[in-house]
C-alpha cells in the first residue's frame, strides 16, 4: 500500500500545502549563483575590458609643430582629426583649470566611478518635462570616451558604447589622467583642441597663467563651442563664462573681480611664413614638432623686400619671385620664398619657384670657366671676342652667338669675359672643351635636370640653353664658396650630412671663379659702377637672362651665405625690358644686406678679406692686359693676375715699338688705323668671307630682333657693296630672316661673289 509520503522525491507536504524539497532547492542556489558569476563576469567585463590602445594614440590629437632654428612656430598644421592641438601633462594641470572644468562639466567627477547616476536620472526628468532633450547626463568620462570614439551617433547603443568605455577608462587612469585626457581632447572652438592651444590662441598665455574670468571663459566652450564663439556672438559666451563663475569654489571677492574683469582676446596670428618651405618638409616623414633650418626673422625680412619691389617688378612685367639664402659652412636652408605670395591666385602664387625648373641664362658660364680652369686655363687666357662661327650636331647647322649688347671687344681676357658675362668668349671656351665635359661637370655639380645628351644641349650649354632649378643653382654655387667642395643642403636643423665630402673642382678653381665674380672692377665695362652688384664688402655675383627674356636671375655669395633670386612669370610670359641686373638684382642687393646682416650680427662694412683665400699654388704676378702674357716695355696697360707658381712665363708678342701685331684672328676686327701697320698685301680675287657659304643660322630667342644680325665681310681690292636676294642693303649688318637667302658682294669694276645661307 503507497503512503501518502511516497509522492516524489523533491516534494513535500506540511499542513495544508506543498514545499520545495531539498533538491529544488540546490537547483535554486545553482541559479543564483550561476547569474551572479555572470553578473560579476559581465562587471568585469565592463570594467576590465580591453581597450584600443590606437584610441589613445597621442599622434592622432596632437598636431605638429614646424619651427625655425630659434624655436619660432612657422606653421601648425591641422592633426589627423581636423583641428589643432598639443598635449598637456596630468602633473601639468593648473589648479585653476582644473576647478573650472569641473564647475562648469561634471561637479560629482571625483566620486563617480565613471557614469552618474543622479546626472542622468536629472537628465531623463528635464528631458521628459520639456518633451525633447534638453540636458544631458554625460560626465567628464563619458565625454572623454566620446571623443575617443569620435562618432555623431547618438543612438543607444553608441550611448552604450561610450559608457562601457567611460567604465574601463575609470579602471585604467585615475581620475586627473582622465580630467588631463578631457582637457587635451576638448573642442574649444575655432579648429582648436585642448586647453593649452586654446588658451595660446585667445588670450597668448599658457593655461597656467589665466585668470579666473579666463579659465571660465575657456571651460564653458567645450559644451557648444559654436555657439559660445566670441568670435559671433559675444554675449552668449559672456553669460555662460559668468555661470561657470558662480559654480567655481571661489572667494566672494576673487568672484567679483572675476566677474569684473574685461575679457581681451589676443592678436590674429601672424600669416603663415615659407609655406612653399613648410610644404617641402610636410612631403618627408616627421616627428610630431620639426625644427626647420629656417629663420623665421630673416624670412619675414625677405618677404618684405620682395613686396616692396613688387611695383617694379610689375613695371617689367614680372608677378613672381623667387629667393632662397643657404648657409655654406652647415648647408642649412636660412630662407625659401618659391613666389612672393603663396595665395596669389592669378598668377599661380602657389607655385614654388624655388624647385621650378627654368633657363638659367648666363648663370652657367661660371662652370664652364670652372672646366676651363682644371684644363690647365687660366685668369690670363685670352679668348676671342669676335664674330665666329661654330659647327652644331647637325650637318651644315653653324651656330653664331651674340653678345648681350651686339658688339664685340677683339681680346678678351677670361677675367674680363666672365665678369662682363660676355657670350662669345664663352661659347669659344666650351667649343674647346666639348659639351660632355660640361655636362659631367654640371651633373656632378647637383644638377640632376640636366637629363638630355650633350648633343642636345649643345654649345648654347654655356648659354643656359637648358633647365635647371634656383635650389640647384644656388647649391652649386656654395660649392665654389666652400673652395670647391659640394655641399648637401638641409632642411631640419640638426640633420647636417656627415661623412666624406665630394670635392667638385679644385681649391685653385674655386679661388679663380670667386676672386673674379667678386672682382667689381673686371665687370666695369658692361654692368659699370654703383649698382646693385656693388657691395661694401666682397660678394662674388653672376646674373642672367633666359631665352626671350622670360626670366632673369641673380646668384651670389659671401664666405658666409649664398643667395639666389629668380624672376619671372609661371606661364612663362615674357618680361618687358627685364634682365638679370635690372629685375632680380635690386632684389638679390636687400637680400643679401639682410643675409649678411643676420650672419655677422652687422654688417662687414669694409672687411675685404677673401671669401676664398688664394691657394698655396698660385702668386700675383703682372700681365699685359691685352694680350695676357707678362708684359714687354710697349705693353700699353699693365695689370695683375693671379697665375699658378710653376707656370713657365712667356712675354708679350703682340705689342712692339709703334704697332700691334694682332694674330689672325683678330685682323677684322681690329682697328683700322692699327690693323693696316699690319696689312697683308691686298688680294686681286673678290671673295665673301663672312657670312661662309652654305651655313645654316638659327634665331637666337635670348636676343632682341635688332640684335639677330650677320656681319657682311668680304676681302677686295676696294669697298663693295652688298645685296641680299638681289636687293641693296646701306649697311654691313644684316639683319636674319627666316628663309633661304643669297649674299653677293659687288665691287667698284662691278665683279661680284655670292653664297648662299639658311637661316631658321
Amino acid at each position: 500500500m503507497k503512503s501518502e509520503n511516497n509522492v516524489g522525491p523533491a516534494l513535500s507536504r506540511s499542513g495544508a500545502g506543498w514545499r520545495a524539497g531539498p533538491t529544488s532547492r540546490l537547483r535554486t542556489r545553482r541559479t543564483v549563483i550561476i547569474l551572479l558569476v555572470i553578473a560579476i563576469a559581465l562587471l568585469a567585463w565592463l570594467r576590465l575590458g580591453p581597450i584600443d590602445d590606437h584610441l589613445l594614440d597621442q599622434r592622432r590629437y596632437v598636431s605638429a609643430k614646424i619651427l625655425d632654428r630659434n624655436g619660432l612656430v612657422l606653421y601648425e598644421p591641422l592633426a589627423s582629426n581636423g583641428n589643432r592641438s598639443e598635449w598637456l601633462e596630468a602633473s601639468d594641470l593648473p589648479p585653476r583649470v582644473v576647478s573650472a572644468t569641473i564647475a562648469a562639466e561634471d561637479r560629482r567627477f571625483f566620486s563617480h566611478p565613471g557614469v552618474d547616476p543622479i546626472a542622468v536620472t536629472r537628465a531623463m526628468a528635464h528631458n521628459f518635462r520639456r518633451m525633447r532633450v534638453v540636458e544631458g547626463g554625460s560626465t567628464i568620462t563619458q565625454q572623454v570616451a566620446k571623443m575617443l570614439l569620435a562618432s555623431r551617433s547618438r543612438s543607444f547603443l553608441q550611448k552604450t558604447r561610450e559608457a562601457v568605455l567611460a567604465i574601463r577608462l575609470e579602471h585604467r587612469y585615475s581620475k586627473r589622467e582622465i580630467l588631463a585626457l578631457y582637457l587635451n581632447l576638448a573642442p574649444y572652438g575655432n579648429r582648436i583642441n585642448g586647453i593649452a592651444r586654446a588658451s595660446q590662441t585667445y588670450f597668448g598665455c599658457a593655461p597656467e597663467n589665466l585668470t579666473n574670468a579666463q579659465v571660465a571663459f575657456l571651460a564653458s566652450l567645450p559644451q557648444r563651442p559654436s555657439a559660445f564663439n566670441p568670435l559671433r556672438d559675444g554675449d552668449a559666451a559672456r553669460t555662460r563664462q559668468l555661470y561657470v563663475l558662480d559654480r567655481m569654489k571661489l572667494a566672494r571677492a576673487d568672484r567679483e573681480h572675476a566677474r569684473a574683469e574685461r575679457l581681451r582676446f589676443a592678436p590674429a596670428a601672424q600669416p603663415i611664413l615659407a609655406q612653399h618651405f613648410i610644404e617641402r618638409v610636410l612631403s618627408e616623414p616627421h616627428a610630431t614638432t620639426i625644427t626647420t633650418t629656417l629663420d623665421a626673422n630673416l624670412q619675414r625680412t625677405v618677404q618684405g623686400i620682395i613686396a616692396a619691389q613688387k611695383s617694379n617688378l610689375l613695371k617689367h612685367g614680372a608677378r613672381s619671385a623667387a629667393v632662397v639664402v643657404l648657409d655654406n659652412a652647415t648647408g642649412e636652408w636660412l630662407a625659401w620664398e618659391g613666389s612672393g605670395d603663396y595665395f596669389g591666385s592669378d598668377f599661380g602664387g602657389a607655385i614654388d619657384g624655388v624647385i621650378t625648373p627654368r633657363q638659367p641664362g648666363s648663370t652657367l658660364k661660371p662652370f664652364t670657366y670652372a672646366l676651363a680652369f682644371e684644363r690647365g686655363e687660366t685668369p690670363a687666357t685670352v679668348l676671342a671676342d669676335v664674330p665666329s662661327h661654330f659647327p652644331t650636331a647637325q650637318d651644315g647647322v653653324v651656330y653664331t652667338p651674340h653678345n648681350y649688347d651686339n658688339r664685340y671687344r677683339g681680346p678678351l681676357r677670361v677675367r674680363a669675359a666672365l665678369a662682363g658675362s660676355e657670350n662669345v668668349p664663352a661659347v669659344a671656351m666650351l667649343a674647346k672643351l666639348g659639351p660632355p665635359s660640361l655636362l659631367r661637370l654640371l651633373r656632378n655639380a647637383g644638377f640632376e635636370n640636366l637629363d638630355k645628351t650633350a648633343d642636345y644641349y649643345g654649345l648654347g650649354l654655356t648659354l643656359g640653353d637648358a633647365e635647371v632649378t634656383l635650389e640647384q643653382l644656388v647649391t652649386a654655387y656654395a660649392t665654389f664658396a666652400r673652395g670647391g667642395i659640394k655641399v648637401t643642403p638641409s632642411k631640419l636643423l640638426g640633420q647636417r650630412a656627415t661623412g666624406n665630402e665630394q670635392r667638385i673642382v679644385s681649391e685653385k678653381t674655386a679661388f679663380w671663379i670667386t676672386d673674379i665674380l667678386s672682382d667689381s672692377k673686371a665687370r666695369e665695362f658692361i654692368f659699370g659702377t654703383g649698382g646693385s652688384l656693388d657691395f661694401p664688402f666682397p660678394v662674388a655675383v653672376k646674373t642672367g637672362t633666359s631665352q626671350a627674356y622670360r626670366d632673369n636671375w641673380t646668384i651670389g655669395y659671401t664666405r658666409d651665405i649664398t643667395a639666389g633670386v629668380w624672376v619671372g612669370n609661371f606661364d612663362r610670359e615674357e618680361l618687358r625690358g627685364s634682365s638679370g641686373v635690372t629685375g632680380a638684382a635690386p632684389l638679390f642687393n636687400a637680400v643679401m644686406l639682410a643675409a649678411m646682416k643676420r650672419a655677422r650680427g652687422q654688417l662687414p662694412i669694409g672687411d675685404m678679406t677673401p671669401i676664398v683665400a688664394p691657394p698655396h699654388d698660385v702668386e700675383s704676378v703682372r700681365i699685359c692686359a691685352v694680350s695676357g702674357m707678362r708684359p714687354s716695355q710697349w705693353c700699353p696697360l699693365v695689370e695683375r693676375e693671379w697665375l699658378p707658381i710653376d707656370e713657365q712665363p712667356r712675354f708679350c708678342s703682340w705689342h712692339h715699338d709703334g704697332f700691334t701685331d694682332w694674330p689672325p684672328e683678330y685682323r677684322s676686327w681690329a682697328p683700322p688705323q692699327i690693323a693696316r701697320a699690319n696689312t697683308q698685301p691686298a688680294m686681286t680675287r673678290l671673295r665673301v668671307v663672312n657670312p661662309p657659304n652654305g651655313a645654316t643660322y638659327l634665331i637666337d630667342p635670348t636676343l632682341r630682333s635688332e640684335y639677330q644680325t650677320v656681319r657682311l665681310r668680304a676681302v677686295a681690292n676696294g669697298a663693295v657693296t652688298w645685296h641680299v636676294d638681289q636687293k641693296r642693303i646701306a649697311s654691313t649688318e644684316w639683319s636674319l630672316i627666316p628663309g633661304e637667302h643669297v649674299v653677293t658682294a659687288v665691287d667698284a669694276s662691278g665683279r661680284r661673289d655670292s653664297v648662299r645661307i639658311f637661316v631658321k
